[in-house]
């Protein structure tokens, strides 16, 4: 069976059918990574009852009196839409999602993805005159669609249960994430393409459209396919993508694979409106979409 992580704390309660109970512990029994995550379910569960039971059992009517609160605030309020004007509730509150993403991304995400544009910056300013785009053009779209897939896919989130009992919806979540996340390295190699039309290594505009149209396609597509899939997905397609882009370039004539996917994949790696809009869609669709899904793994956040 596959991995059951979303079952693990409805098993340690006790609230899944016998049936499948049997299975998740003969799952325990073989796969030290689950067992692992089981038992500080467990420990959650402990932690939680001892503090349960320090506190002094409620009034009677107390839950039915709150359900009546909230039934009498939703009929007079509203949740705020992040486009009031400046200064008010609703953009102080996305400000304060956005900052705070960077505690839920995994820190090695950064220093990875700064060697990888380091390195391929240092590659573009000793390639020969004229060259320096085409490096560009391969790895900064790769460290944006990876960094993407490994950030903002399902289970990636490690306060995935504080989120889904907040009032911050997945698309809140989602859009933060890519923003911190694609904004950085945006950013960096935006830096990178300036210092290398310093230093002559091309023309600014020549540059910066050189991996622009093929970051954002790559990204847009693993984005998508790690939200509402699982991020193993977008990584594969983002390497086959990027792989596909090498071997084009690698043959002489038609190109080492075949001709008809040479042109495709020569004609993605380009920086066009059409590409652009293309992958604005694909990002607006999935983080439009995903609340919608039952079956999606991300439906954990929450809507």
């Amino acid at each position: 069976m596959t991995h059951p992580g979303e079952q693990l704390a409805a098993f340690v309660a006790g609230t899944l059918p016998d049936e499948r109970a049997g299975q998740v512990a003969r799952h325990l029994a073989e796969c030290p990574g689950c067992a692992e995550e089981a038992t500080a379910w467990r420990r959650i569960a402990g932690a939680v009852g001892e503090r349960a039971a320090a506190v002094a059992v409620p009034p009677a009517g107390l839950f039915d009196a709150v359900l009546s609160r909230l039934s009498e605030r939703r009929r007079t309020t509203s949740v705020p839409r992040y486009r009031a004007v400046l200064g008010t509730a609703a953009p102080a509150r996305a400000v304060r999602i956005l900052a705070h993403q960077r505690r839920l991304i995994d820190r090695r995400i950064w220093p990875v993805a700064g060697l990888v544009l380091g390195l391929g910056t240092g590659l573009a300013a000793w390639a020969p005159p004229g060259s320096s785009g085409s490096v560009l053009a391969i790895v900064m779209p790769l460290v944006a669609a990876l960094g993407l897939a490994t950030a903002c896919g399902s289970g990636q989130d490690p306060a995935v249960e504080l989120v889904a009992a907040s009032p911050t919806g997945v698309r809140a979540v989602l859009l933060a994430r890519l923003t911190l996340v694609l904004g950085a390295i945006l950013a960096a190699a935006s830096v990178a393409s300036l210092g290398l039309a310093w230093f002559d290594a091309g023309g600014p505009l020549g540059l910066f459209a050189a991996w622009l149209g093929p970051m954002a396609l790559l990204s847009a597509i693993s984005f998508a396919l790690s939200v509402l899939w699982r991020p193993a997905i977008g990584i594969g397609v983002a390497m086959t993508l990027w792989a596909l882009r090498m071997l084009a370039g690698a043959g002489s004539g038609s190109g080492s694979v075949d001709g008809a996917v040479d042109r495709l994949v020569e004609f993605l790696w380009q920086t066009s409106g059409p590409m652009l809009l293309v992958a604005a869609l694909l990002v607006a669709g999935t983080i439009a979409v995903v609340p919608y899904l039952p079956t999606a793994p991300v439906r954990a956040y929450g809507r």
